[in-house]
């Protein structure tokens, strides 16, 4: 009998709250103990889309390359503000929450999975972090830019279209997402100020939000703002980027080298 063909395993971050941190007793657990949090709608989005999920906590330096061993694709998920002195700047007192600690491991993730050529899926604060680890710069609180934004900010129903977005014509990703131009929700309040080098704006909202960027020397690398594991909800559109990421999983799998169980054993 064939055996069923492995499906692609999809590495996703998620929160760190640290044992300091008022949760144990209030959603979860005791006091003074730790958590990683994951968030169900990408986690569905994932198996949905027809790959294996692999949740990645926040480890030590020298754990990741293990982490990355047993994945084929990696998506970075949404959250907290990335810290802006990761970009040369102070804390606004319009920022959220920040976590140096997600931070400081996720940056070191994105190294070593650039440096593997690991296929990688980058949403909402991991565009933001993608920017900032390729030297660029974030806009605080894109609510001080003016006073004719549209609204980045719907909660009440976050798989809500609320605003369209412009690709980038004849590049993959329009192919990817849907065309030149396509509906998108919106949940953030920072956006890409200054691009990151080696970096490409590939959409971009009506009132010159960075929507949507990738790698200029790869095409196994996009990023962006919106939420689409929020939009699989109720539109499989949502589901778009994380098809395209599985497919270039499958590839990236088939291409590392085989070890068979002798060599293992020696």
């Amino acid at each position: 009998m064939k055996s069923a063909e492995r499906l692609p395993r999809i590495g996703v971050v998620g929160y760190y709250i640290s044992e300091e941190e008022a949760v144990g007793g209030h959603i979860r657990g005791i006091p003074r103990q730790a958590f990683s949090l994951f968030s169900y709608d990408m986690i569905q989005a994932i198996f949905r889309s027809g790959a294996t999920p692999i949740p990645m906590p926040v480890v030590d330096k020298d754990k990741i390359g293990q982490q990355l061993d047993t994945i084929d694709g990696l998506v970075f998920s949404g959250g907290e503000d990335v810290d802006p002195r990761l970009y040369g700047e102070q804390l606004q007192p319009s920022a959220h929450r920040i976590d140096p600690v997600r931070d400081k491991y996720e940056m070191e993730l994105m190294a070593l999975a650039l440096e593997r050529n690991i296929p990688m899926l980058c949403i909402c604060r991991g565009m933001q972090l993608l920017n900032v680890f390729c030297g660029g710069t974030l806009h605080a609180d894109i609510d001080e830019l003016s006073d004719n934004m549209l609204n980045h900010w719907e909660t009440k129903e976050p798989w809500r279209s609320v605003h369209p977005v412009q690709m980038k014509p004849d590049h993959f990703a329009s192919a990817v997402l849907g065309g030149n131009e396509i509906g998108v929700n919106s949940i953030h309040h920072q956006s890409v100020k200054r691009l990151g080098e080696g970096l490409e704006v590939v959409g971009h909202s009506e009132d010159d939000i960075v929507e949507a960027i990738a790698m200029k020397d790869r095409s196994n690398v996009l990023a962006v703002q919106w939420h689409p594991e929020m939009i699989a909800r109720r539109d499989d559109a949502g589901l778009r980027p994380f098809q395209w990421l599985n497919k270039l999983a499958v590839s990236a799998a088939d291409d590392k080298p085989k070890v068979s169980v002798k060599e293992t054993r020696e």
